[in-house]
């Protein structure tokens, strides 16, 4: 039961007198209707994750401060979770768990599809279906021994050691083919893809705990390399490891430099690397931290592997956004997770079977949002305010061209911690400012559907690195049988860092967040096309004569922040089993933004958190 579009307009002329734009909704309504025309959203390409609808009200709050007017609630709900993330489905199935199978909940998400960034892509090349992530992907080495988790996967029959028997590293590619490093003309004077990649693979090695490579590789590597000489000399001093760059400094001294000194600065002032070698090191760290080596310090690119010299500290890898440790317990990373949470919350959405074969299930998605069910997952549905009044949480949304408004007994705010603010103005302005602060670091998981791979085959290189061009990583997502005439899928990773621009990382997120939104898909396809063309073309390469498709799963609110000791004092967030509460009982927190951390583990052990404070 909703209000009809009469009725909004009718209420909404006074409001339009008043300066407000609802029309914003039928905008938003228009674009995201659009997107899901085809009935099944992983099969759509072109510009996907935060595609045109799913911001345009949020924007209008947070950006212009825009009020929308009050309807009346003509649904109530025992929960309503806002965001259809990792977190919040979670949260609604240990709710399930506490409360009973018998309470009726509704899901909303501003997206057309289901998972947050745990996004499926699906293509079709020549009558083969090519199965990907859109998003969130890896399954930390950790995660079955984490509590949550641990009963999570038990309540989805999902067992742990049958899944990681099915795994694959996201690094499988370079262990097959081998990697390579693209020097562009721009930077390095000429374009050149370089055979053989030993700083990446050492990377690898550090994470995975295999043996590094010899220094041999290094020197024949940098030998030819398109840098000076000076260069060369210093960063295969580096790569050997024995020189103690730090000579002389007190160890709690050095553990500090570590920790406030930029990893970029360091190669330059310790190392005597110039700027060329530091150009040629500046996106390692991108995909782990969302941050180029300027932005990242010094312990922390050590942590992942990158040379730092003898006795130079090393962080942990507690926080890391995609990291070659965590395998793919499914095809689709963890939209096989979010697709496992839907199915036993929604049962007439898919068919029964094993949880290693949900990646096989068909999902109808007409049967996520039926009249009378218990569980309801509403897409393409913004919450534009939250109310709470005593025992009762009204929430305000944007669906279909209309406001609606429901009434529940319990609310779980599991979409961005930095929109809870404006969602929720009553709270107080030190949480809101916390939360505000919870800037995420915009990231692009390119997905190009390749009708062959020979290219790759022939340059022997399934991972290149190129660190200074748009895309700063691409890997094949190879099966163990792949065969190079086949069709297969390219992963490209994006990262806009704003490089050596001094800026603090949240600035740097905030930078990045406009480019990425004021970014239309034709240039981003052309950036695309060009750099595989530049990247290949020694083995003959042409993308028009092999891509056959291209999604674009752009996340201008990516990776949760992450806790930066070069910007951030030790204890700035509050502790994750703190970080769920609000003032209101019945409104609890549910995100892994209040972890510090995009970590699949800690998205669904603050669900679980969130739902543990809510009053029975």
């Amino acid at each position: 039961m909703t209000i009809t579009r009469r009725d909004f307009l009718n209420g909404a002329a006074l409001a339009i007198a008043a300066g407000v734009a609802p029309l914003r909704l039928a905008r938003a309504a228009a674009a995201s209707g659009a997107s899901g025309a085809s009935g099944y959203p992983p099969s759509l390409t072109g510009l996907r994750g935060n595609h045109p609808g799913t911001f345009t009200l949020a924007h209008s709050l947070a950006r212009e401060g825009t009020r929308y007017p009050t309807v009346l609630a003509r649904e109530a709900y025992d929960l309503v979770v806002v965001g259809g993330g990792i977190s919040g489905l979670a949260a609604a199935w240990f709710y399930r768990q506490r409360f009973g199978n018998g309470k009726r909940i509704l899901i909303l998400d501003n997206h057309d599809d289901f998972g947050g960034h745990a996004k499926r892509n699906e293509f079709t090349v020549r009558g083969k279906r090519l199965v990907s992530y859109g998003g969130s992907a890896g399954m930390p080495p950790s995660a079955a021994a984490n509590a949550a988790m641990a009963e999570l996967l038990r309540g989805l029959r999902a067992a742990p050691d049958v899944l990681a028997r099915a795994a694959r590293l996201p690094d499988a590619a370079a262990s097959t083919l081998g990697r390579a490093v693209f020097f562009n003309r721009e930077h390095f004077g000429r374009d050149r893809l370089a055979s053989g990649d030993p700083f990446g693979e050492a990377m690898a090695a550090s994470m995975l705990g295999r043996p590094a490579p010899a220094g041999a590789a290094f020197d024949a590597f940098l030998r030819n390399a398109p840098l000076p000489e000076r260069d060369r000399d210093a960063l295969t001093r580096l790569a050997a490891g024995a020189t103690d760059y730090l000579e002389g400094m007190p160890a709690a001294e050095r553990a500090g430099y570590a920790r406030r000194t930029s990893y970029a600065a360091f190669l330059r002032d310790k190392a005597g690397v110039g700027l060329p070698g530091v150009r040629f090191l500046r996106s390692r760290t991108c995909d782990a931290y969302g941050l180029d080596i300027d932005g990242v310090p010094v312990d922390a690119a050590c942590a992942l592997g990158l040379p730092g010299g003898r006795d130079m500290p090393r962080g942990d890898t507690a926080r890391l956004g995609q990291s070659p440790v965590a395998p793919l317990w499914f095809a689709d990373g963890n939209a096989g997770l979010a697709r496992l949470l839907v199915r036993e919350l929604i049962p007439a959405a898919a068919p029964a079977g094993p949880a290693q074969q949900i990646g096989a299930a068909r999902f109808d998605y007409g049967r996520l949002d039926e009249e009378g069910a218990p569980v309801r997952l509403r897409l393409s549905s913004t919450a534009i305010a939250v109310e709470p009044e005593g025992r009762l949480v009204r929430v305000t949304y944007g669906w279909q061209g209309n406001l609606h408004r429901v009434e529940a007994a319990h609310v779980v705010l599991a979409g961005y911690n930095m929109m809870i603010p404006f969602l929720l103005p009553t709270l107080p302005e030190p949480r809101r400012r916390t939360l505000r602060d919870a800037v995420k670091a915009p990231v692009i998981y390119t997905k190009v559907a390749l009708d062959h791979w020979q290219a790759f085959a022939a340059l022997k290189a399934g991972r290149i690195h190129a660190p200074t061009m748009p895309y700063s990583d691409c890997w094949l997502e190879l099966s163990p049988d792949a065969d190079p005439s086949q069709p297969v899928v390219l992963h490209m990773v994006q990262v806009p860092t704003v490089p050596d621009s001094g800026m603090p990382a949240r600035d740097r997120f905030r930078a990045g967040r406009a480019l990425l939104l004021g970014t239309p898909f034709d240039v981003l396809e052309r950036d695309i096309r060009q750099q595989l063309d530049r990247m290949l073309s020694p083995a003959g390469f042409a993308s028009d004569a092999v891509v056959r498709g291209i999604t674009v799963n752009r996340w201008a609110h990516g990776y949760s922040y992450m806790p930066n000791s070069l910007y951030d004092a030790d204890g700035s967030m509050l502790a994750p089993d703190q970080a769920v509460a609000t003032p209101y009982p019945h409104v609890t927190i549910a995100n892994s933004d209040s972890a510090g951390s995009p970590s699949v583990t800690a998205a669904v052990e603050q669900g679980r958190q969130a739902v543990a404070r809510l009053p029975g």
